[in-house]
């Protein structure tokens, strides 16, 4: 009996020198050392390590299943992390620069699936800045960009065809279409054009066949035929 209460406290001491070795909070309230979190399931949800409450070296998260969701490699400061996000299967979904836990500089997406990028967006403190690059999924090849500020669009905005043809050209502000627009055949010749208001189209539209011919106007909602 002797014997099995000292290997007991023998255990429970090794149990709660083990404790001690995590989520540590220094006399100054500063986390240190190794910290682990967990959902409500059980499952861990992040582990990595910490200095005097900044983040240090490598964190990896967790989904609640126990898949890998993201990797945080963090610089020495502990405000600049390299991120890498990935889909269930392993694959990885997203990359870029954190930078005080916000997005900073150049974003890539690519597909879960097929691994192909599918988005290339510049951020600047956690919002689109810049531009936001849209691509095919079938062959890599750009579909749309178009320029944000603050998180909306502002801007120029362009689309192209399956295989690389601009086929629109408009204009954002305040996150809606305002001011010129054109759209074209995939023979690259001018197919629309008008003027969109805040979102709406304005003024004279003229639609033209691949010969250069006008072919249609449509003004406030009122169409014209030649």
């Amino acid at each position: 009996m002797k014997r099995y209460c000292l290997i007991l406290a023998a255990l429970l001491f090794a149990v709660a020198a083990v404790a001690q070795d995590f989520n540590r909070i220094d006399s100054k309230g500063r986390r240190q050392g190794a910290w682990h979190d967990f959902y409500p399931n059980g499952q861990l949800r992040y582990e990595g390590q910490f200095k005097n409450d900044k983040c240090k070296g490598t964190f990896r998260y967790y989904d609640e299943q126990g898949n890998l969701k993201a990797i945080n490699e963090f610089d020495k400061s502990g405000e600049k992390a390299l991120n890498k996000t990935y889909a269930p299967n392993g694959r990885v979904i997203a990359t870029g620069y954190y930078l005080n836990q916000k997005k900073d500089g150049e974003w890539k997406y690519y597909d879960a699936n097929s691994g192909q990028l599918s988005l290339v967006e510049d951020n600047t403190e956690g919002k689109v800045n810049g531009w936001s690059r849209l691509y095919n999924p079938q062959n890599g090849m750009l579909a749309e960009e178009t320029q944000f500020v603050e998180g909306q669009p502002e801007g120029q905005c362009r689309k192209y065809s399956d295989t690389g043809v601009l086929i629109m050209e408009c204009i954002y502000h305040d996150g809606l279409l305002d001011g010129p627009t054109k759209t074209y055949y995939p023979s690259k010749a001018l197919k629309e054009e008008g003027q969109y208001a805040k979102g709406q189209k304005s003024g004279v539209w003229k639609t033209y066949n691949e010969d250069g011919e006008v072919i249609a106007e449509e003004s406030y909602g009122e169409q014209i035929i030649e």
